[in-house]
């Protein structure tokens, strides 16, 4: 499937459903090969069945993004089953119910920020030495509109989200020259599972492949003068 990303080697966290697994789809769609990697095996395996239903070439990698060793892994396993990494959306990541910052236990805080800022580190971490063994490459962390303009009852989500950009900020600054982009994606309220049934999910929310067609934009060569950059996706409301 030619296309944009015909060549290309790409990592998606969080590629079992939702945002993750609309990207897996894009990147495919325009020719990339993508890792699909999360911790749910059916969900992720459904989705490789989607890429390569449509034509396109992918396969799936169970992973625990709160642990290094795991990243490690992935990393490795996407150099070894495609022969390198050029592209990554680090995307995995949770929600929990809406409490004031008095209210919250430090194991919600702890299970937050290891699952949506420390997971990201580990990523960019492992997968920049990997693209600069290629020349280069792209990567799309996916922060959120929390991650920008905080939120009540938000506390360690907008924390978590607010970090992501400060490391999207800094990675952009210490490797861009070297041929590796950074940025963000900021998305408002989007039709995935973690939303759905919750207390986001109202009436006016995204398609996930709404932000695919972004995160999609931000990966390849259209956006190649644009870095450090978080990009809010929210279709004009702050969700």
């Amino acid at each position: 499937m030619a296309g944009r990303f015909e060549g290309k080697v790409a990592i998606v966290t969080g590629g079992a459903s939702g945002i993750g697994r609309a990207t897996s789809l894009r990147l495919a769609s325009e020719g990339a090969s993508v890792l699909v990697a999360d911790r749910d095996e059916p969900m992720g395996t459904e989705t490789v069945a989607m890429v390569e239903a449509a034509g396109g070439t992918a396969s799936f990698e169970r992973i625990d993004v709160r642990s290094e060793d795991s990243v490690v892994g992935m990393v490795a396993t996407a150099v070894e089953r495609y022969g390198g990494l050029d592209l990554a959306h680090n995307n995995a990541g949770v929600v929990d119910q809406v409490m004031r910052v008095t209210e919250m236990g430090a194991d919600r805080w702890d299970r937050m920020i290891a699952t949506n800022l420390s997971s990201v580190f580990y990523c960019l971490k492992h997968e920049i030495p990997a693209m600069l063994e290629r020349g280069g490459g792209a990567i799309v962390n996916t922060s959120s509109g929390a991650g920008l303009h905080g939120g009540a009852g938000l506390a360690h989500y907008s924390a978590a989200k607010h970090g992501v950009i400060g490391l999207t900020r800094s990675a952009s600054d210490e490797f861009a020259r070297e041929g590796v982009r950074v940025n963000a994606v900021c998305p408002g309220l989007v039709d995935t599972p973690l939303v759905q049934g919750s207390v986001f999910d109202v009436d006016f929310k995204a398609d996930p492949s709404q932000i695919a067609e972004v995160v999609a934009w931000l990966l390849s060569d259209d956006s190649s003068w644009v870095s450090g950059q978080p990009i809010e996706v929210n279709g004009g409301g702050r969700g």
